[in-house]
């Protein structure tokens, strides 16, 4: 993430703090390491996320939790002065899925319990997906 422009600010741009982020911002690149309190408090928000994914129940409260994790990377909710770009959500949503395949695929379970957890959890970032674009569409 840290190689590579598109993830990164321009230098002399600062950082904005994510809501709920009552930590140091880094204030130049030199700054932002893995180790950054600030990263690590986006990580954590990132395995709870996919721990709510793999274990929470799918009801109408799932659905607006879904819906807010759209929401919550524009200016329409969480903090104002962080707009995640739509592709950078979607390279998010790309390594979520990953990471879910890599998961399912290395368990053991027969062919065709593998194949029905795969597809429902292609379906449900799908679902995802749609209800992170209608934030950026609106």
């Amino acid at each position: 993430m840290l190689n590579y422009s598109v993830t990164m600010p321009p230098s002399g741009i600062s950082f904005p703090g994510n809501s709920g982020y009552e930590g140091p911002t880094p204030t130049n690149l030199e700054e932002l390491t893995l180790e950054h309190e600030q990263l690590a408090f986006r990580q954590n928000h990132l395995t709870n996320y996919v721990v709510n994914l793999v274990t929470g129940d799918y009801d109408a409260k799932m659905v607006s939790y879904l819906a807010m994790v759209g929401k919550i990377h524009t200016n329409k909710a969480g903090s104002k002065d962080i707009v995640v770009p739509l592709v950078q959500m979607n390279a998010l949503m790309g390594f979520v899925s990953d990471a879910q395949l890599s998961t399912i695929l290395g368990l053991n379970l027969d062919a065709a319990v593998k194949a029905q957890t795969l597809r429902a959890f292609n379906k449900l970032l799908w679902l995802q997906n749609d209800l992170i674009t209608r934030h950026y569409a609106a």
